[in-house]
């Protein structure tokens, strides 16, 4: 007896995805659709969560399901709710529309915008927003709901307006997305679904460790191996992302592993190397009123200091810089002042800026860049004015500008490429209070939150550290003005800092009796 090659079409998804629509889903990303498709059709209503490393193709997979159920439910009509917020609502429906533009498609799918929504005969897939403030309710999810992007939704609001939607058919849900922090909706939704699955034994979740994606595909491996050259392995958007190990939310931002990686072997400097070059870090902070006089006691002992650090610039020998984040930063030397007033002289001791532009110069620095943020602006426009435009550049602390900084720095530690001096190490040394500071630092990422946007991290205020002198509160301006250096990256590939090497020769002068010849 023939098989009906439509009805074999129909039948298996891998088919439908090879010869349909033309592109063939790895065995990865097809694993999960059967059973999927059981659940939707005997009405088990089951859950289930698709968590992949980045950019390794759940989407698509999900892609080629819907289109896949729209052909078989064509005749018998029905629902598809596809939830998302913001852009991945428009890639989701922008991806459908491409795999709808097949051969048996083409011609007959259609849209409307009010609900948004892709048929194919009866059959629709249903586009909301899943954010807390859309218009979302009253759509019926006959057969599935899709939430897309978990780990961006609102856990009560999804179990207020989305999962109702379900009720009356007993509809199946799939959740996709990709691993962020222990606190957002994926993970819990991941825990709760491993505890199902343990009771009954039916695979709710596919976690897919980027191995198994490199056995399908070795371009994805080169893909992900130029990433960690990048970031490194342990930076917490390729370890969440990638390898799917989820950042804690909250806690310690340098834990004793990553102090480990920015400890140098270099000695602290306090002269220049004349082949050498330097660049430098400024954190500014507010003037003390009490600070007129050399023997008064500050007013607000703690207010934070004005840093600023010294980096030596390395270039790796074998690589030449090419713009793309070679440049290694060694932490040499450190400014300290508490609370001197900016631009006013005291006896005995000439204004800040004055002093810090000395320190400067004798490092010769090749460029600066400076916390321009409040009161640092009037100094940092006093020393451009000095050092000239185009070796300083401010910077603006916005609560996404210290987000982004943040996680520059962590890869610029986890490339192994940031290194503070050693043997500086005893109590009331400076170094000796940069370590307290970075073991001091915590971090916060909100729900829903990603590291490099929405990063929060800082000394607490109420921080105090034991020294020999008694107990005293504990800063983050050397850590500040450390994490600043980070910036520089960006410097180099927006090509605002040159860091070309030179070398001097002597050209031999050409004789020109050399030339001549004699009869």
């Amino acid at each position: 007896m023939r098989t009906d090659p439509a009805h074999e079409l129909f039948r298996n998804p891998a088919a439908f995805s090879r010869y349909l629509l033309g592109l063939p889903l790895y065995d990865y990303q097809l694993d999960p659709l059967q059973p999927i498709i059981d659940s939707i059709f005997r009405r088990h209503g089951r859950e289930f969560l698709l968590i992949f490393p980045r950019q390794s193709g759940k989407n698509e997979a999900v892609a080629h399901l819907l289109v896949y159920l729209l052909n078989l439910l064509q005749r018998r009509g029905g629902s598809i709710v596809y939830g998302a917020i913001g852009d991945a609502l428009g890639r989701g429906i922008r991806r459908l529309e491409q795999r709808l533009d097949n051969p048996l498609n083409r011609a007959v799918w259609s849209k409307s915008t009010r609900p948004i929504a892709r048929r194919l005969g009866r059959a629709q897939v249903i586009f909301l927003s899943t954010h807390p403030l859309a218009a979302s309710r009253g759509e019926t999810a006959h057969w599935l709901l899709v939430i897309d992007e978990l780990q961006d939704q609102d856990p009560h609001h999804l179990e207020a307006v989305f999962e109702p939607m379900r009720a009356a058919n007993n509809a199946t849900a799939l959740y996709i997305g990709t691993v962020r922090t222990t606190a957002d909706a994926l993970w819990l939704k991941k825990t709760e679904l491993e505890i199902r699955q343990q009771a009954d034994g039916r695979q709710r979740v596919w976690l897919l460790h980027p191995d198994t994606v490199i056995a399908s595909n070795p371009n994805y491996g080169r893909f992900l191996q130029s990433k960690i050259d990048r970031f490194g392995r342990d930076h917490p958007i390729i370890a969440s992302e990638y390898f799917n190990e989820p950042i804690l939310g909250e806690g310690g931002l340098f834990d004793a592993r990553r102090r480990q990686l920015m400890l140098g072997h270099h000695p602290r400097q306090f002269e220049p190397d004349p082949a050498a070059t330097y660049l430098a870090t400024l954190d500014v902070a507010g003037q003390d009123e009490s600070a007129a006089s050399p023997l008064a006691q500050l007013n607000n002992p703690a207010r934070d200091y004005t840093v600023a650090t010294i980096f030596q610039a390395i270039l790796d020998d074998d690589d030449p810089l090419d713009h793309e984040g070679t440049l290694h930063y060694h932490a040499v030397d450190i400014f300290v002042d508490h609370g001197s007033r900016h631009f006013e002289d005291i006896p005995g001791r000439p204004r800040l800026a004055q002093r810090l532009l000395a320190w400067l110069q004798h490092w010769n620095v090749h460029h600066l860049i400076a916390d321009n943020s409040g009161v640092g602006a009037g100094l940092v426009s006093w020393l451009t004015a000095k050092l000239g435009p185009g070796r300083v550049t401010g910077y603006t602390f916005t609560p996404a500008a210290k987000a982004l900084l943040g996680s520059r720095f962590i890869t610029c530690i986890e490339t192994g490429r940031f290194k503070y001096w050693s043997g500086d190490d005893q109590p009331l040394d400076d170094a000796w209070y940069f370590w307290q500071q970075a073991q001091a630092c915590t971090y916060h990422i909100p729900p829903g939150g990603q590291f490099d946007r929405h990063l929060q991290w800082s000394v607490p205020p109420a921080a105090r550290i034991s020294t020999p002198a008694g107990s005293e509160p504990l800063h983050d301006d050397r850590l500040i003005s450390a994490a600043l250096v980070a910036h520089y990256d960006q410097l180099l590939i927006d090509g605002r800092l040159n860091l070309g090497r030179a070398h001097s020769a002597i050209i031999p002068a050409h004789d020109p009796l050399e030339d001549l010849t004699w009869s």
